[in-house]
C-alpha cells in the first residue's frame, strides 16, 4: 500500500467524513493540530519534540525488535527541516512520526485461582507473576475541534486521558506518576508524548519541557518514558500498539528487557490512545 492510501485507511479512525476524507496524512495534521493547541496555551517549542524523537530512536537501538534499531536519528536532524524531514502537516515532520509496522503480541490473562495452579505447577511464587494491578479507560468526542473545545476550561488539554491515568494509578494503589518505574506512552507522534508527559503528572500542565530539558524521561532518567523505542523508535502496529505496551510493561518487571532494562523496575505504566485522542486506555502493569 503506498502511504497515500495508507494514510488514507488509517484516518477512518477519525471522524472520516469530517476530519479524514480528501486530506492527505490527516493524522499528523490532527496531532499536529494538538501541538498548536499547546503552543496556543502554554508555548511550545519545536526543539522539544525533536528532543523526543531522538530519545525515543536512541533507546530503540537497545531493542532487537524494534523497527528502526539500525535507522540514524539525531537531535539535529530531527530539528532540520529538509529533504529528508520534509513537513507532513501542519507542525509534524517526518521525524515527529511514529513507523507503521508488522508484528504480533499474545496476553495471556488469569484468574488468582489459575495463576495459583500455574505458578505451583511451575515452581515459582505466586507474588512473583506480573499482574494488571490499575487500569482506567475513558473516551471523548470523536472531533478532534469538539475535544479542545470541550477542554477550554480544563488545566489539560485532553482530560478524559488524564483522568484515565488518574484512575489506573488510584486501582493500583499508586499516589502519582512517582510510584511507578517506568512508562510506555502512546508516542504516535511526537506532539501526543509532549501531552503525556504533563498528564501523567511529571510536570504541571503545559510544562513537559521541563522534564524534557532535565532528562527525566530518558533511560537512565528520574522516570524512563518508552525504553522500548516507543512507536517513533520501536514501530506501531496500530491495532496491536496497546498489547505490544503491556507486553514490554511485563518485560520490564519481570527483569527480561535486556539492553533496554530500566534497573529494579517494579511497576510500569501504559498509555494507549484510540483515534485523534478519543479514547484513552491506561494500565499499571506490576511484579
Amino acid at each position: 500500500v503506498d502511504p497515500a492510501k495508507g494514510g488514507d485507511f488509517l484516518g477512518t479512525a477519525a471522524w472520516y467524513e469530517r476530519e479524514a476524507k480528501g486530506v492527505e496524512f490527516p493524522f499528523p495534521k490532527l496531532f499536529g493540530r494538538l501541538g498548536d493547541e499547546y503552543d496556543k496555551r502554554f508555548g511550545l517549542k519545536d526543539e522539544h519534540l525533536a528532543r523526543i524523537a531522538a530519545v525515543n530512536y536512541a533507546n530503540a537501538k537497545r531493542n532487537p525488535l524494534a523497527q528502526t534499531r539500525n535507522w540514524y536519528m539525531s537531535e539535529e536532524h530531527a530539528r532540520s527541516q529538509d529533504k529528508f524531514n520534509t513537513v507532513i502537516g501542519g507542525r509534524i515532520k517526518v521525524s515527529d512520526c511514529s513507523q507503521v509496522t508488522d508484528g504480533a503480541t499474545s496476553l495471556f490473562l488469569a484468574s488468582a485461582q489459575y495463576a495459583a495452579g500455574y505458578a505451583k505447577h511451575h515452581g515459582v511464587a505466586l507474588a512473583s507473576l506480573p499482574r494488571l494491578l490499575g487500569w482506567g479507560h475513558h473516551t471523548a468526542s470523536i472531533e478532534f475541534a469538539a475535544k479542545v473545545a470541550q477542554s477550554r476550561d480544563c488545566a489539560y488539554v485532553l482530560p478524559h486521558t488524564r483522568q484515565a491515568i488518574v484512575e489506573a494509578f488510584a486501582r493500583a494503589g499508586v499516589a502519582d506518576c512517582w510510584g511507578v518505574d517506568a512508562i510506555e506512552t502512546h508516542d504516535c507522534f511526537t506532539t501526543s508524548e509532549y501531552m503525556a508527559i504533563d498528564h501523567f503528572g511529571l510536570t504541571k500542565p503545559g510544562q513537559s519541557w521541563r522534564a524534557i530539558e532535565d532528562g527525566v524521561i530518558e533511560l537512565g532518567g528520574k522516570l524512563p518514558i518508552n525504553p522500548s523505542g516507543g512507536l517513533i523508535g520501536a514501530g506501531h502496529p496500530v491495532g496491536a500498539t496497546g498489547a505490544r505496551q503491556v507486553l514490554d510493561a511485563f518485560k520490564q518487571v519481570t527483569g527480561q528487557a535486556g539492553d533496554y532494562q530500566v534497573a529494579g523496575a517494579k511497576r510500569v505504566a501504559t498509555l494507549n490512545i484510540g483515534g485523534s485522542g478519543t479514547t484513552s486506555v491506561a494500565f499499571v502493569v506490576g511484579a
